[in-house]
Parts: C-alpha cells; sequence; structure tokens
C-alpha cells in the first residue's frame, strides 16, 4: 500500500467508530483492569495530548517515538510518543499534541496535516487523559531534541509495528517502586507498555482493518 492510499483509508475510517476498548483491553496492565472495568474517576483529569505521525522515507512509512529521560517522576525513561500537557494559550488539544511535538522533537506544525484523533487513554498514575492525535507529512523531518524532554528518537517503521512478534510480556517496575507483568511491544530491544502500548494497540487494530479493505 502506498503512503498516499494509506492516509486516504486512514482519514477515511477515523471517521467512523474506533476499537476504543476493545484494543485498549489487549495491552492494558492486569493492575490496571479493575479500576478500567468499573470506570475512572476523570474530575480532576488533566488534559494531555499526543501525536502519532506517520512518514515516508526509503520506501518505508515510519512513526517517531521519544524515550524519556531518567529523572524521578512518574514517566522516567519510559518510551512514549511526542506530546504534554495542555497549556492555557492551546486552543485545543491538536495544538497541544503539535505544540510539544515543535518543542519535543522539531515537528514543524505548518507542514503537519492533522488525520484524525484516536480513543482517549487515561494514565492513573499522573491523572493525564491523553488525546490522541493522527496526523502525517510528507517528508521525512528534521529533527531536533529537546535534550531535557527527550533523551532518545526511535523512527519505527510501520511493518515492524504491524510485526505480531513484537508483543511480549514483561515484569515491569515502575516510579512507585510497585512491581507487575504488563503486556508490551517490544521495538528495537525497547520495552513500550501501559498507555503508549494501549494507544499502539488501537492504532495497530485499524491499521489492520483497512488493510483488508
Amino acid at each position: 500500500m502506498t503512503f498516499t492510499h494509506l492516509i486516504h483509508k486512514l482519514e477515511t475510517r477515523l471517521q467512523q467508530p474506533l476499537p476504543g476498548k476493545n484494543a485498549h483491553l489487549q495491552m492494558i496492565p492486569q493492575l490496571r483492569l479493575p479500576d478500567y472495568d468499573k470506570g475512572y474517576d476523570l474530575s480532576d483529569a488533566r488534559k494531555s495530548g499526543v501525536l502519532i505521525l506517520l512518514y515516508p522515507h526509503l520506501n518505508e512509512i515510519y512513526i517517531p517515538f521519544i524515550q524519556r529521560p531518567v529523572y524521578s517522576g512518574i514517566h522516567s525513561g519510559q518510551i512514549g510518543l511526542p506530546g504534554g500537557k495542555m497549556e492555557p494559550e492551546d486552543r485545543s488539544l491538536i495544538q497541544t499534541a503539535l505544540r510539544e511535538a515543535k518543542e519535543e522533537i522539531g515537528i514543524d506544525p505548518s507542514r503537519t496535516t492533522i488525520l484524525g484523533e484516536l480513543s482517549d487513554v487515561y494514565i492513573p498514575p499522573s491523572k493525564f487523559l491523553v488525546k490522541v492525535v493522527l496526523a502525517y507529512v510528507n517528508h521525512r523531518p528534521s529533527f531536533t531534541l529537546y535534550v531535557k524532554e527527550v533523551n532518545e528518537l526511535l523512527e519505527i517503521k510501520l511493518t515492524e509495528l504491524l510485526d505480531d512478534t513484537i508483543i511480549s510480556e514483561r515484569s515491569i517496575i515502575n516510579s512507585q517502586e510497585l512491581q507487575f507483568n504488563a503486556p508490551c511491544y517490544i521495538l528495537n530491544d525497547k520495552v513500550i507498555w501501559g498507555a503508549t502500548a494501549m494507544m499502539l494497540s488501537e492504532l495497530r487494530w485499524i491499521l489492520r482493518e483497512i488493510a483488508t479493505i
């Protein structure tokens, strides 16, 4: 499937009902399941946005991920998507995602086309309710990392993301020193788990759907 064809199919599919919970449940950590089934109290949730950015390069399609630096915080050292909390000047969570992607990895919002949104994901430890924005650019960006917030950039091929051999389970020790088993994706020897894995599960679900259309 060409990049143009994929973009067209995604744009059409994102206007229809999303798999949401069905996809999230495939990658949710077991200890989060009871609260997820019961429903979270979102009264004090903090709004944030992340960007899933598609771009073509050397006959492949890629998505950029970031690894956070090690610090004394909830998301220390984790693999995630560029993004962050909504600021007062942001007109929308789409703008939040674009602004954060520009700050963290140098993405130019003026060259970025929004395709749509995936289902929101709530992160209990940080109380972030995350808007997942899907977008594309027509060429590989000139990445510039904000090293205070980004330790490493990972460019993952879409073909790798759709390979089921990346699905695994690992013993995780989180920032609160709680140890538990969690489903995850292993990409470039990096472990992607938690909210980011749930977001990717929905993306994988949708990509598999449109591949059969």
